[in-house]
Parts: C-alpha cells; sequence; structure tokens
C-alpha cells in the first residue's frame, strides 16, 4: 500500500497505518498456548508473555516497521513508529487480556465445582498480578508514546510552516526573475536599436563631411 504523505494529515497516515495492525492468536489451549519468538524460534508461553514479546511475536509489527521506514522519512517516520509501537502493543496486550480473563473464568468454574485444586488458585494469584502489570507496562508506554509524539507534532508542525514560507519565497523570487526576464529583453533590443542608431549616425556624419568637403572645394 502506497501513502502519499503530500495528500494526507498527519493524523490520518498514521490511522492508515493503525488499520494494518493484525494480532495473532496463541497456538495450543490453557496454561499451555504459547507464541513463537520470531528471532530464535522458541517457544513463548502466552500468560508470561511480556509487552515487548507480544509486540513482536504476537502481531505484525515487525512487518509494518519494514513497511513503514521503507515508506516514510523524517518526522512522518517517527510520528508512525511511535504510534504504531504503542498500538500493536496496546492491541497484542488486549488480546493476551482478554484470554487469560477467560482462562481466570475457567478455573474459578472449576473451583465452583469443589474439584479443589491448590494448583488452581495459584494459577487465578498468578494470572492476577499478570494483568496488573501487564496494566503498569502498558500504562508506562502510553506516557512514554503520548510525550514523544507531541513532541514530533510540534515539530512536523514548525516544518510545516517553515515549507509553506519557502513556497511563498520562491514564488516571490519567481516573480521577480519574470520580471528581471522582461528587463533584460528590453534592455537587449533597446541595445541592438541603439547600436542601429549608431551606424545610421555614422552614415549621416560621413555624408556631411564629404559635403563640407565638396563645399570646400567648390569655394577654391
Amino acid at each position: 500500500m502506497s501513502i502519499n504523505t503530500q495528500q494526507f494529515s498527519l493524523e490520518e497516515v498514521i490511522q492508515s497505518w493503525k488499520d494494518r495492525i493484525v494480532c495473532h492468536p496463541p497456538q495450543g489451549v490453557g496454561a499451555e498456548a504459547y507464541i513463537i519468538n520470531s528471532t530464535t524460534g522458541d517457544r513463548v508461553k502466552y500468560i508470561e508473555a511480556n509487552c515487548d514479546s507480544l509486540r513482536h511475536n504476537a502481531t505484525n509489527y515487525d512487518r509494518l516497521l519494514i513497511d513503514i521506514k521503507g515508506k516514510h522519512k523524517g518526522i512522518y517516520k517517527e510520528a508512525v513508529l511511535n504510534t504504531i509501537k504503542y498500538e500493536a502493543t496496546r492491541r497484542a496486550f488486549k488480546a493476551q487480556h482478554d484470554w487469560i480473563h477467560d482462562s481466570y473464568q475457567g478455573l474459578i468454574k472449576q473451583v465452583k465445582t469443589n474439584n479443589f485444586d491448590r494448583q488452581m488458585l495459584v494459577k487465578i494469584e498468578c494470572l492476577n498480578k499478570m494483568v496488573a502489570t501487564r496494566d503498569r507496562e502498558l500504562k508506562q508506554l502510553k506516557s512514554q508514546c503520548k510525550g514523544g509524539l507531541k513532541d514530533l507534532q510540534t515539530a512536523y508542525n514548525k516544518l510545516q510552516r517553515q515549507y509553506q514560507q519557502e513556497v511563498k519565497r520562491r514564488e516571490k523570487l519567481g516573480a521577480s526573475n519574470r520580471s528581471l526576464g522582461a528587463y533584460k529583453g528590453h534592455f537587449h533590443r533597446a541595445q541592438k536599436k541603439l547600436a542601429i542608431l549608431k551606424t545610421e549616425n555614422k552614415d549621416l556624419q560621413n555624408q556631411v563631411n564629404l559635403l563640407e568637403f565638396k563645399a570646400r572645394k567648390a569655394n577654391y
């Protein structure tokens, strides 16, 4: 998908990339569900995967990262990268959170049927702690991304103003160049006319000199 940054606002460009984010569900079932580490090929337990692992291994973030770097430069690239990093993490974390919640509800149902299992209670406590930890991680990442994006937006707006000023300056310079070209044209035509007049004047002077010579000769 080609994105022409000259035709869309920064927000529209960012939204177009958000629409391309895909979350991959875990493989396997229950507590043994897992995702594959894209770098090492190892299995990572889904309920134990942190935000960084979720972003890289449970979404298409890495693929988008390559595409973004290939299509954007400068302020646009930094703004898109920061936002997509946060958004991919948020969506992957939400998918994991929902999955943990569903698993938690399943464990609760088992306990309610009096099939008491100490390990189940430990798992419930572990899942609750993981959810709380992920919430803190995501809030921190969101704060960092918002701050960075705000700075990038400010810098982008400044560049836009500078660009508009440069466009106006170039337009003014172009008008001056056109006027200068017209003046040059008038000057060259005047030079040619002056050269013709000088030639004509020289011929007339020669004729006057000849007449004066003939007049003096007649007087003698």
